[in-house]
């Protein structure tokens, strides 16, 4: 059956998905050959478009002021792109933003998708930058409006028949998908096929070898395109996994932090060959803080000497990292006490009696020293103060994702139905297995939350009375 294709461009407010929303899209039917359909229209983004948007966009905030919202435009959406190619240039802005305003409705939007600046570099190579701009400089396209979603997605379009008649490909999904990763590249017992039915979702995945012994496990947020990478990077140890992988399995997570976490625990736990690595992991080293002395400390200790329930700011694999890290910290404190007021006796104070220049019997300084250095712990420290839930998507729009923080350590996972109310610690903690603990588990979750606030949510869990 003849593939059709979707070319799809967009204006947002913004390059986040998770923040900004959509203020125009554009679809464009193609058969291959030529363009056999257009629909376009501008989308109340509910939010005000700043400046600098308007200044390259030209839409402005009262020419969105009438126009539909997203939810009364997504059945179109959905019309004109069901059964076909998703096609843009840069497809993961344009795709990623789809899928973030779908999944606020509680809807998966899943197409296969091509990517028009992939192709490009492919087809024509050559050009030192394969952005839209150049590509209609180079080939002399006529634009009226760039930067508007449909003349951006015609001119794709005008991009993309020319990528099919330049002879080099021949024009099916699977050719494009797989450009680059060649039948005589695939580990044996592993198909095309079984690299396009793979999900373009969140998740684990699972290399055996000849004798179904593991021996790689990774993770990502595109199942299919990382173990596509794996199959088409060259490098030493990607060169090793392919020539010694039979078969591959994956499971899908619904989100980031589930797969890091899976993945992790999983490594650990299995020891898969070619994650030497990370599998061997240990953390017997601690920086720690010493409020023996008039003034907190940071001092470095091994970790199995720490007393039951005593805090650790990190975690090292060896000495020399940990003495790096605290050394870091003790310049940075000195630093801040250097900014604060250079007339001020109580900054010159304080540098001192960091420096050991003088001793700390002031109860002002010490009060003040107090004040930074737990500023200081609060950006760092690895432990967390109160015992939460940290809810996350799921792997259908039925169900979420709980990850259980309890006694200031992560506690362990599960998924419930979307609807599932679950606010008290004992009934969490019942309804999660617990994992065992890594210092590791504690760093992917707290960069997890730095990195991305705003793809999860946080709820406090409540304490019954016979706790």
């Amino acid at each position: 059956m003849k593939k059709l294709y979707a070319i799809v461009d967009i204006e947002t407010t913004g390059g986040t998905p998770a923040r900004d929303r959509i203020t125009e899209i554009a679809i464009v039917h193609h058969d291959g050959t030529k363009v056999t359909g257009r629909y376009s229209t501008l989308i109340n983004p509910e939010r005000s478009i700043p400046y600098h948007i308007i200044g390259m966009t030209g839409i402005t905030n009262d020419m969105v002021a009438d126009a539909p919202r997203f939810y009364e435009v997504a059945r179109d959406i959905i019309e004109w792109t069901e059964g076909r190619v998703f096609i843009a240039h840069n497809v993961h802005f344009d795709y990623g933003f789809l899928k973030e305003e779908f999944k606020s409705l509680g809807y998966t939007f899943s197409r296969s998708t091509l990517d028009t600046v992939r192709l490009s570099r492919l087809a024509f190579p050559g050009y030192r930058s394969y952005s839209l701009g150049n590509l209609i400089q180079i080939f002399n396209l006529k634009v009226k409006d760039r930067h508007r979603a449909l003349d951006d997605a015609l001119a794709t379009a005008e991009i993309f028949t020319m990528i099919m008649e330049s002879g080099a490909y021949t024009g099916t999904v699977d050719n494009f998908i797989t450009m680059g990763l060649r039948i005589s590249n695939l580990p044996v017992g592993i198909t095309l096929d079984d690299i396009l039915k793979l999900p373009e979702d969140h998740g684990v995945y699972y290399f055996r070898n000849q004798q179904d012994t593991l021996i790689y496990v990774g993770k990502s947020k595109n199942i299919k395109t990382r173990i596509a990478q794996h199959f088409t990077d060259h490098s030493a140890k990607s060169t090793r996994i392919r020539q010694s992988t039979h078969s591959m399995d994956y499971e899908t997570t619904g989100n980031e932090l589930a797969a890091l976490i899976k993945e992790s625990i999983e490594i650990r736990s299995l020891n898969p060959l070619y994650n030497k690595a990370q599998r061997n992991s240990r953390y017997p080293y601690a920086i720690i803080i010493d409020e023996s002395g008039p003034v907190p400390v940071f001092r470095i200790t091994k970790a199995k000497e720490m007393s039951p329930g005593q805090k650790s700011l990190k975690y090292f694999t060896h000495k020399k990292l940990a003495e790096h890290y605290r050394n870091m910290r003790i310049n940075e404190l000195a630093d801040i006490f250097q900014s604060m007021d250079e007339e001020s006796d109580l900054s010159q104070s304080l540098l001192n009696v960091h420096l050991g220049l003088a001793p700390a019997e002031d109860k002002a300084v010490i009060r003040a020293y107090h004040g930074v250095f737990r500023e200081m712990v609060d950006k760092i420290r690895l432990w967390f103060d109160n015992d939460f839930i940290l809810e996350a998507s799921g792997r259908t729009i039925y169900e979420k994702c709980i990850f259980l923080i309890y006694n200031g350590r992560f506690y362990g996972y599960n998924y419930f139905a979307a609807d599932h109310q679950l606010f008290d610690a004992k009934a969490v903690r019942e309804s999660v297995q617990q994992v065992e603990y890594h210092p590791e588990l504690d760093l992917i979750i707290h960069t997890f939350m730095k990195k991305n606030p705003g793809k999860y949510r946080i709820i406090d869990v409540k304490y019954p009375e016979y706790e």
